[in-house]
């Protein structure tokens, strides 16, 4: 039985575009590689990870079809980032609501009646150099992440599907092409209201119909939510506790007279913090503590009336009215995260809400979700596409993609601890709220995340940890295991404005940036730019990286070689470079987008990155960034060795 959108969903004009997208049912074993348990943000996120690729993969979700509305909103700055790099950022961008401001709001100092504002602060976080915090409910996110999608044979997604057993050889080696996952699937059984009946989130229930299907995969996934089915057949344990808290949320167009409606506020009282952020259509969204004397009351017994009395008593003196409302929901916090986000000998994962929750109010669980995906895809992707040697190096697939948790899992517990005293900075003034503030702003936009060395984190020799790096690295966060800050360049051929992150697509390729300083002013940077050339294209050296194995049209190498030099552009001899700085093709003829200038644009402005990075123009550097964005390595201009080494570690020189 074949998901019918229009009928299910009644969905708009591109329904039947993601309609082509759905199977039927099929009574022979499905073959994958990656069954996807959960097609919300995570993902949709990790399938737009093999998109351009020859890896098959299934997505299966309960529901009848994509989020309609509610659910979460508030999109960081990276994860906008991540969806520039899967191509749909125009799109995403075109429907943002950006946040500018953050009002604080407390009880009357002269023990009064009622709130007042406290102070108004700008919501930005200046390192970024772009906007921090913006709103896109998540209905839209899955939409455009979907649509990404469509034009994309390998991957197939079937709702009203639901998994029932899932069997997984451990015995069964990563060097082998075997498919030890094995799942049953059936179809959910739904009321007449389209709600899943005589199954929850927790148990599925055969169906009285035998629509069952078997599923044989190389890895599963589970992003299936808060209830994940996929953790507890792994026998993965939530640690941490339920809090005290229970709140409502809801999303309406208000009629009031409180002054900061349009400005995102945290309104505190005795009774709690109300959270208000504007969206789009003249509507706000407010997450409401709801009181009930020593018992907290039950989620499901909340009325919306209830939940606006209890935002009435927060916001007074100041009048609050429902014009209309779209969505609301109640629920009760948890803060927990999973003992495991891998099992099975590295054949099972667990992403976003399935191993870890939380509060709304830092608004992280999309974000956390999106980037739990985007860490784990390009992981999966480099194994399936056979770039990983399982022969002539001490990296195996599992020890990569035991990264997966290495990395991750820390990132969980940090937002934990952080959400757990998140809000005492909103229990009385201080005179630190503003310093404390902009660190809970950085934490946020994930611009506090290091991931530690591995096989994938490389450090130079010397260095036992990333904090003996020393003054002699880049002192501007870019180190191993941090995220590369994104910067604006022009393009050495036209001067067109560019932002790297944009630029680096998630086409499963590591980059290095070759930073080669004033080439212009300093002949010694251009011997080692062309030297570094050189080794570059060499078979012996990274050459079988760095081009294409076939040279067909549109094919990807494993390693995309880009250079941002701080010269004049015009002092600077294009075609004079190392071809593998500008690859000609028969067919495209020559790659003009690899040669980036730290120079003045056209429109924007200079973006001064060797300035932002703290990069000397007289020495340059290499900076080896994974398919993430994030940091791997960070090299000497003419450290030949230390990047041969970074690859031939990861077992991706197949000599090496």
């Amino acid at each position: 039985m074949s998901v019918n959108f229009m009928t299910d969903m009644d969905f708009n004009e591109d329904s039947s575009s993601v309609d082509n997208l759905c199977s039927s049912t099929m009574t022979a074993p499905t073959i994958v590689d990656v069954l996807i348990i959960g097609a919300g943000p995570a993902g949709l996120a990790l399938a737009n990870w093999f998109r351009n690729s020859d890896i098959s993969v299934l997505l299966v979700d309960k529901k009848p079809g994509p989020t309609t509305r509610g659910q979460a909103e508030g999109l960081k700055s990276t994860t906008n980032e991540i969806f520039e790099s899967f191509g749909i950022g125009p799109q995403v961008t075109a429907e943002l609501w950006r946040l500018e401001e953050i009002a604080i709001w407390g009880p009357r100092e002269d023990g009064g009646v009622g709130i007042v504002r406290e102070q108004v602060i700008q919501d930005k976080v200046e390192e970024l150099g772009k906007i921090r915090e913006t709103m896109l409910q998540q209905s839209r996110v899955e939409h455009h992440m979907l649509q990404n999608l469509v034009p994309h044979s390998n991957i197939k997604i079937k709702y009203s599907t639901t998994p029932i057993s899932v069997n997984v050889d451990i015995t069964s080696s990563h060097k082998e092409k075997a498919y030890p996952v094995e799942v049953q699937l059936d179809k959910t059984q739904l009321d007449k209201d389209g709600i899943q009946d005589n199954a929850t989130s927790d148990s599925n229930l055969p169906n009285e119909r035998d629509e069952k299907e078997e599923v044989r995969a190389k890895y599963i996934v589970g992003c299936d939510g808060a209830r994940s089915w996929l953790r507890k057949q792994l026998d993965v344990t939530l640690e941490g506790d339920l809090t005290d808290s229970v709140f409502g949320v809801v999303d309406i167009v208000p009629k009031s007279n409180f002054p900061d409606i349009r400005r995102v506020c945290y309104l505190r009282a005795a009774t709690g913090t109300i959270l208000l952020v504007p969206r789009s259509d003249k509507e706000v969204r407010l997450y409401i503590p709801v009181e009930s004397g020593s018992a907290l009351p039950d989620p499901k017994d909340l009325t919306f009336e209830r939940i606006i009395d209890a935002a009435r008593k927060i916001i007074a003196p100041y009048a609050l009215e429902v014009g209309s409302v779209s969505w609301w929901s109640a629920y009760r916090v948890g803060q927990r995260v999973g003992s495991h986000f891998s099992r099975q000998n590295e054949r099972a994962f667990l992403l976003g809400d399935a191993v870890h929750t939380h509060s709304p109010k830092a608004g992280q669980g999309m974000n956390t979700s999106v980037q739990d995906a985007y860490n784990l895809g390009w992981k999966l992707r480099l194994i399936l596409q056979g770039h990983i040697s399982t022969t002539t190096s001490d990296t195996s697939p599992e020890t990569l993609l035991r990264t997966y948790e290495l990395e991750r899992r820390p990132v969980a517990q940090d937002l934990i601890a952080f959400d757990r005293g998140y809000l005492k900075l909103f229990a009385a003034p201080s005179s630190q709220f503003d310093t404390e503030f902009l660190r809970a702003m950085k934490f946020t936009t994930g611009l506090s995340i290091r991931y530690p060395p591995s096989c994938v984190v490389q450090l130079p020799a010397g260095c036992a940890t990333a904090d003996d790096l020393g003054p002699s690295l880049l002192k501007a966060d870019v180190v191993p295991g941090k995220r590369l800050p994104d910067f604006q360049v022009v393009y050495q051929a036209d001067g067109t404005t560019a932002r790297i992150h944009t630029r680096m697509q998630t086409t499963g390729a590591f980059r290095l940036i070759v930073f080669a300083g004033d080439i212009a002013q300093h002949t010694h940077l251009l011997d080692k730019l062309q030297q570094l050339g050189a080794f570059l294209a060499d078979p012996s050296g990274l050459g079988p990286l760095t081009s294409p194995s076939s040279g067909a049209v549109g094919e990807v190498a494993a390693v995309e070689v880009l250079v941002v030099h701080a010269a004049e552009r015009d002092k600077v001899d294009f075609l004079g470079l190392p071809e593998v700085y500008r690859p000609w093709s028969e067919t495209a003829g020559y790659d003009y987008w690899r040669v980036f200038a730290d120079a003045e644009s056209v429109h924007e402005g200079h973006g001064r990155v060797y300035e932002r990075l703290e990069i000397d123009r007289e020495k340059g550097r290499d900076v080896i960034v994974r398919p993430d964005g994030y940091v791997g390595a960070v090299l000497d201009l003419d450290d030949h060795d230390g990047v041969k080494r970074y690859f031939g570690v990861l077992g991706m020189l197949k000599g090496a």
